[in-house]
Formats: C-alpha cells, structure tokens, sequence
C-alpha cells in the first residue's frame, strides 16, 4: 500500500504504523466490502490510552469522546472534547490511500501531526516532499 502524509510518499509499505515498537495504527482496503477499515488506539498526552478502534469498531471509548465518520473511500476521527480531528484517511487508487490531516500522540506521548506540507513527529522528525520504497514495511515513528 502507498500511503501520501502531506507532500511524502512512502511506497509498498503493509499499511501499518509503529510507535515505540509497537503497532499504533493499520489501515486496511477491504475488498469484499469495497471500504477503508482502520485500527488506532488513541492516546493522551500522557501516554494513557483512552480509546481503541478496531477495523473502524471502537473496542473502547469512554465517554463516546471520538466519532469515526466512516464512507466508502474517507474514514475520519475526530475528538469531540477537544473539537479536533484525530485521522483523516482518503482512499486514491488501487494500492494507495491518502492522509491529508492528522493530529495524535503515541504511547509514549510524542505529537505526531500531518498538514499538506509536511508530517511531523514531536521533534525528532519532520518530513516534506520524500519519496520512498518501505519494501513491504511497516512505517516506524523515530524514538
């Protein structure tokens, strides 16, 4: 799957992001059902879990405090306490998905935010316009 994140473009990757080893979101095409499914577990600032989706199912969600918003080709979270979106995930081509915006902490707290520029994470990393082959890959946030 090739995923776009602002201007950079990472290319045969298996859709899965990882964040302090382990696995913090995987986008998946299922064809049967001709849709977008994510997986996420959705964190604090802190690092504390407070929400998890599975295959765009919240296994948990206290309080109701994200919404997906889930259509054939876009799937969107959004955090109603804070009036912000989580993950925005655009379905392109066959093997390819866009991510226009996005604005989250993994497990350990680190800011990882996506804007059509640029996506970067806490301070260790920011990205524009890279082209590159994961060969099969996950995607790895640096430490």
């Amino acid at each position: 799957m090739d995923i776009e994140l602002g201007t950079n473009t990472l290319r045969n990757t298996d859709g899965v992001f990882i964040a302090h080893g382990k696995e913090q979101i995987r986008i998946e095409w299922l064809e049967e059902e001709k849709k977008l499914a994510l997986s996420m577990g959705v964190f604090m600032p802190t690092g504390t879990e407070v929400a998890k989706l599975q295959r765009n199912a919240w296994e948990h969600n206290s309080g109701d405090r994200f919404v997906l918003t889930e259509l054939p080709d876009t799937v969107k979270v959004e955090d109603t306490t804070l009036k912000t979106l989580v993950l925005e995930i655009q379905k392109k081509s066959h093997e390819a998905v866009a991510i226009p915006a996005a604005k989250f902490y993994t497990s350990k707290g680190t800011l990882s935010e996506i804007s059509l520029e640029w996506w970067r994470v806490g301070n260790k990393m920011e990205l524009t316009g890279i082209d590159m082959d994961l060969e099969g890959g996950s995607v790895e946030f640096p430490e």
